[in-house]
């Protein structure tokens, strides 16, 4: 995240105090400006239940797994699954424990809004500490107008980072922190990008 970035959010969370008649010396509330996010990657990926990864090519499905997307294709709807992992950093200066307790996104693929979802769980990230921060993905791929058979595959394992194919994979976050003074929301949404793409985390 940029100084100004960081910045910006300082300035915004000092009016959130203001207006809620406390000093800045609470401590809870400098986590919320420091937290970093990236997207780090994704894991776990199911196109119509076929499992997907780096070796995974479409001459080597089997017969049934075709017969299983096709049948998806036919009815027009082609679940894709996976885990979006976040990279959450709590960095050393900032000396309380983070506490993520609630994170809304919106999935954008090559900047084609897909879905939106939410944090399953609350995560607790040390000072100085990195820790993941998983998102259920589940989306239909037929909604995309990817077309065929090979073309959907290929659009699953381009989503998945692998194969030739590539596709900008975007997250909007809205991260919600637990302070002293009760959850306070992050006051801009942050846009990251999967690793290995430019501009991996900012702000809009």
């Amino acid at each position: 995240m940029s100084r100004s970035t960081r910045l910006s959010i300082a300035v915004a969370l000092a009016g959130l105090v203001a207006l809620s008649g406390c000093g800045s010396s609470h401590p809870p509330l400098a986590a919320l400006s420091r937290v970093h996010f990236e997207f780090s990657g994704v894991s776990d990926v199911k196109l119509v239940g076929i499992p997907i990864d780096g070796q995974t090519r479409y001459r080597s499905i089997g017969m049934l797994d075709l017969a299983r997307l096709g049948a998806a294709i036919a009815a027009n709807q082609v679940p894709l699954e996976f885990t979006a992992h976040l990279d959450a950093t709590n960095p050393p200066e900032n000396p309380v424990t983070a506490r993520i307790v609630a994170l809304d996104w919106s999935l954008f693929i090559d900047d084609r809004h897909a879905l939106d979802g939410g944090l399953a769980a609350p995560v607790a990230i040390a000072s100085g500490a990195t820790g993941d921060v998983p998102l259920s993905v589940r989306m239909d791929l037929a909604q995309m107008g990817a077309g065929t058979g090979r073309n959907l595959f290929d659009l699953a394992v381009a989503i998945a980072g692998q194969g030739t194919v590539r596709k900008d994979v975007r997250l909007e976050l809205h991260p919600v922190i637990q302070t002293r003074l009760g959850p306070i929301r992050y006051p801009y949404p942050i846009a990251c990008r999967r690793a290995g793409q430019e501009s991996r985390v900012s702000t809009r």
